[in-house]
């Protein structure tokens, strides 16, 4: 009888013992009263935690690769790259091991608790420690997309392109999908969406970016319909930020900066599109060129494939609406307005609905891949 009560007692101490050392790890963030904790989990006598507590608490971004074998996760701006099956990840070329291997358990990516203690406040010993049984952190920046500017093109006195019709204003097609747009980003990508204009209003050139810059955007999207004295001229085209590079590019590029000669002040407002600080806010624009074309080539793929309208490819051109804006920029023509097949299209409800998909698809896609990887 005291035998037994022996061993409950030892099993008492035992379990209390473990209730120490396999503990969930308490996370305290630098200059907040904030915290929160690593959940922790016993598997085969090691404590292991699921990858995507580092989502939870740290905000990092984790995205697996299972036709390479690698679980891709994104900390502090920096990616880690973990080799599945394994115990070793790779990070800024080297490479590390975090002595139990990364293991799948109820379909859910685990690794071992020296990942959390020892490992990354090694590789982020500016940013994390862990001492006294807790982790001290820096508070983690969310770096995905949460904002987007859409830009509906001309307005107010400026009605842009004219349809075959006579009757169809790029101005109010522009709007018109705006509104539409941004219904469809806000209900189903949780960011939010502001408009450079909300009425038949006319707005600046520099006043849409800085619009998008004050308001600290992380994606601008300016909508057009496009127009050639060619009336047969049909096809969707999505344009980022560069010296235009075929003569098509250039005329339109030409066709959406006449604006600022017509409705902005002539050869004046020209010139202070083109002065020292409109050359320095297109290098600032240049960091953002790769993401920009990115989101240009997932738009016209998808534009094109839902649609079914002629291809017209990704270009390149110097508008001035994209110039000086801080954030990935692209501009899509979503039509020739002079086609009288086109102008029907863009007025159609049917057919709106689809460039809103498409739309909706590639900015989905972008965001997903721009947010694992930030």
């Amino acid at each position: 009888m005291q035998l037994g009560k022996a061993k409950i007692f030892c099993l008492i101490v035992i379990l209390f013992i473990s209730s120490f050392i396999f503990a969930d790890i308490p996370v305290e963030f630098k200059s907040q009263s904030s915290r929160d904790e690593i959940r922790t989990k016993q598997i085969d006598g090691i404590e292991y935690f699921n990858v995507y507590e580092l989502n939870k608490t740290f905000k990092a971004n984790i995205q697996a690769d299972l036709l390479d074998q690698r679980l891709y996760i994104s900390l502090y701006d920096r990616q880690l790259t973990i080799l599945l099956d394994s115990a070793y990840l790779l990070f800024m070329g080297n490479t590390y091991n975090f002595q139990y291997p990364i293991i799948l358990n109820s379909e859910k990516y685990y690794l071992p608790t020296y990942f959390i203690t020892a490992l990354l406040p090694t590789l982020f010993a500016e940013k994390l420690s862990y001492s006294n049984n807790k982790l001290i952190a820096d508070v983690p920046q969310d770096n995905s997309i949460k904002r987007i500017v859409i830009d509906p093109g001309h307005g107010g006195k400026d009605p842009g392109a004219i349809g075959n019709s006579r009757k169809t204003f790029e101005k109010n097609v522009a709007l018109t999908m705006a509104y539409k747009l941004k219904k469809e980003l806000e209900e189903k990508l949780d960011v939010e969406v502001l408009l450079t204009r909300t009425k038949d209003e006319f707005v600046s050139l520099q006043s849409r970016t800085e619009f998008a810059n004050s308001n600290e955007a992380d994606l601008f999207i300016s909508l057009h319909c496009n127009a050639h004295r060619n009336s047969k001229v049909t096809g969707i085209e999505v344009y980022y930020l560069s010296t235009a590079k075929t003569d098509e590019a250039r005329a339109v590029e030409a066709l959406e900066n006449s604006v600022v000669y017509d409705y902005e002040g002539g050869a004046d407002a020209v010139q202070q599109y083109d002065d020292l600080a409109f050359i320095l806010a297109d290098m600032a624009q240049n960091e953002h060129l790769e993401e920009s074309y990115k989101i240009s080539t997932y738009l016209q793929d998808n534009l094109v494939k839902r649609t079914k309208s002629y291809n017209r490819g990704v270009k390149q051109a110097n508008f001035y609406v994209l110039r000086g804006a801080y954030m990935p920029a692209v501009l899509i023509e979503m039509g020739f307005i002079s086609n009288k097949a086109e102008e029907k299209d863009l007025n159609s409800a049917t057919y709106q609905k689809k460039l809103i998909n498409s739309i909706f698809e590639s900015v989905k896609l972008f965001k997903f891949k721009y947010d694992k990887m930030r």
